[in-house]
């Protein structure tokens, strides 16, 4: 009645219609075309081989898709979505997609499974709750319209310090990098990303954003200082600032993690606010954690 497939066992059609009916009443757009969902699995590296599919009675009826890949010297894996077709639901599926995945994890050596789900989702939550996950933190989603500052004098003076252009590959060897944070949120998981560091006058890197041009708007997925330095409000302001220069329209926050109380006063007061989805529901996710001994 019930089988478990993995998504390299089946036709990569079955799995992106399941995926599009699992998600067809999510809070956000989802649905994919097959391209769409190839392009996906191979940009976010994204597994076949660890990726499940259930199928009941012989039709498609849920979908998981996990990665695994060396984070900062351990065995990380990420479940990159479950979900179950809205017929099928009710039947335990996402509870055997999660047997599944769990096993397999143990199976390849990891040391820390992640994910991310929305906080209105209580009932997805209290499944990988079940399977040990843990809420690690709450990430949150910001935007500002009519970013452009139109006065150059307005930017916060820093002296001493200099900004430095590059891509998203170019922090990731700064001893304070962000590798512990949500998997699209890494700068190799961040198409066409890019990235400013600030420097002190000795060529020391002080502190960095890291984000995306896309449509004209600004997505920031990172933003961090080095923890040694006595003035990261200040270096976090003129960071926001010198993004806040651009030509962009907009500029949004991405998996933002909540911990990170510094960046959010300091976007709050520069007049960035809560997102939401269609359904008005606040676009706010848990990343949840789990250590595999």
């Amino acid at each position: 009645m019930l089988k478990i497939k993995k998504l390299s066992d089946i036709p990569i059609r079955d799995a992106c219609e399941v995926w599009n009916q699992g998600f067809v009443d999510y809070y956000v757009n989802m649905q994919m075309t097959v391209s769409q969902f190839t392009f996906r699995l191979g940009w976010d590296e994204l597994s076949p081989d660890y990726s499940f599919i259930a199928y009941y009675n012989g039709l498609p009826a849920g979908i998981i898709l996990n990665g695994i890949n060396e984070l900062n010297e351990k065995r990380g894996a990420w479940n990159g979505g479950t979900a179950v077709a809205f017929s099928f639901r009710g039947k335990g599926i996402a509870k055997k997609l999660m047997e599944s995945t769990v096993a397999l994890y143990n199976q390849e050596n990891v040391d820390t499974a992640s994910l991310e789900a929305f906080t209105v989702n209580e009932r997805a939550i209290r499944l990988y709750e079940s399977f040990g996950y843990r809420v690690a933190d709450e990430l949150v989603f910001l935007k500002k319209t009519e970013s452009k500052e139109n006065n150059p004098d307005s930017m916060l003076e820093m002296p001493g310090y200099s900004i430095h252009h590059g891509l998203a590959h170019d922090i990731r060897e700064l001893s304070f990098y962000q590798h512990d944070a949500p998997w699209k949120t890494l700068w190799n998981f961040i198409r066409n990303g890019e990235s400013i560091v600030m420097k002190d006058e000795n060529e020391k890197a002080a502190a960095y954003a890291l984000f995306q041009k896309k449509n004209g708007n600004i997505i920031l997925y990172q933003c961090a200082a080095d923890e040694r330095r006595p003035n990261k409000p200040e270096l976090f302001q003129y960071l926001i600032d010198y993004l806040q220069q651009t030509e962009s329209h907009i500029i949004s926050t991405y998996n933002l993690p909540g911990k990170n109380q510094f960046l959010i006063n300091i976007l709050e007061k520069a007049g960035f606010k809560q997102e939401f989805a269609d359904q008005k529901v606040p676009l706010k996710q848990v990343w949840m954690k789990k250590e595999i001994p």
